[in-house]
């Protein structure tokens, strides 16, 4: 089992809907999730109100800059196989167009699958692809299940790993990566977020870390070079952050770090191309 209890992550994945809920009210939305405020429950909301006006923003950003990524890939690279590894209560099979053919794989924990689908079908919402939801343990032998659901190997796919990544240990962190790359056929993308080893103890980030903490969902796992170490299973990376120029989307307003400055805090938004 991974180093978080089940019931922390799933507590992880409330939170995020709340967010993505919020910003769908909003008139100058970044995107418009319908079904987000229902999936957050009594929890995210919660949640969202012991959060200071803004605090949000990164959870927000983040999505619209991955809903972009997945909606490029799918239609420039003719991606129709999709893996959203952790999927948690994200909505992205449901609120976005995909090309006819496309093929969503929905990883996750029983209890958040289960939690989604009955919300969802009591909205009457309909997934705008072919989606399949697959309950699996990331820590253990979860690529046999997603082959015996039809995905296909030697195919190009698209894979996300969103805010995901830093609640695992770094072992596990690396061994979830290395799973996918090599499951991943040259021509396939991959979207994930990563933070480096300067977010868990900068003064600038070190509020967050500790609320995560004390809510009983820490972050752990960090990676300090994602070009070197991604690069050596094939893939050619690019990394962005927030408020960069491909994830401002005129909403940032703090200060903007050069993505590679040494020694300060980086979450990265991460894309590799498999070569």
């Amino acid at each position: 089992m991974l180093n978080i209890s089940e019931q922390g992550l799933a507590k992880t994945a409330f939170w995020t809907a709340s967010a993505r809920g919020q910003e769908s009210a909003r008139e100058d939305r970044l995107f418009d999730d319908p079904w987000a405020a229902p999936l957050a429950g009594e929890a995210g909301a919660d949640w969202l109100a012991q959060r200071p006006a803004g605090s949000t923003l990164p959870l927000v950003i983040r999505t619209r800059f991955f809903d972009d990524f997945l909606q490029r890939v799918a239609a420039e690279h003719r991606l129709r196989q999709i893996v959203l590894v952790a999927a948690g209560l994200d909505t992205r099979a449901y609120r976005l167009r995909w090309p006819l053919g496309t093929h969503i794989f929905e990883l996750d924990q029983p209890a958040v699958l289960n939690y989604k689908a009955q919300v969802l079908e009591a909205a009457g919402a309909q997934p705008a692809c072919w989606r399949q939801a697959l309950a699996v343990d990331l820590n253990g032998a979860w690529s046999e299940p997603l082959l015996q659901a039809g995905f296909e190997p030697q195919q190009p796919a698209g894979w996300l790993l969103e805010g995901l990544l830093f609640y695992l240990t770094n072992a596990q962190l690396s061994g979830l990566l290395e799973a996918v790359s090599h499951l991943a056929a040259p021509g396939s993308w991959l979207g994930c977020d990563v933070v480096n080893s300067a977010v868990l103890t900068s003064a600038y980030t070190r509020p967050w870390v500790e609320m995560q903490a004390q809510a009983g969902a820490p972050w752990l796992g960090t990676l300090d070079d994602p070009q070197g170490f991604l690069g050596a299973f094939g893939w050619q990376v690019t990394l962005s952050q927030a408020g960069a120029p491909d994830a401002h989307y005129g909403r940032w307003a703090l200060p903007v770090l050069p993505v590679d400055a040494p020694g300060l805090p980086h979450n990265w938004y991460v894309t590799a191309y498999k070569t």
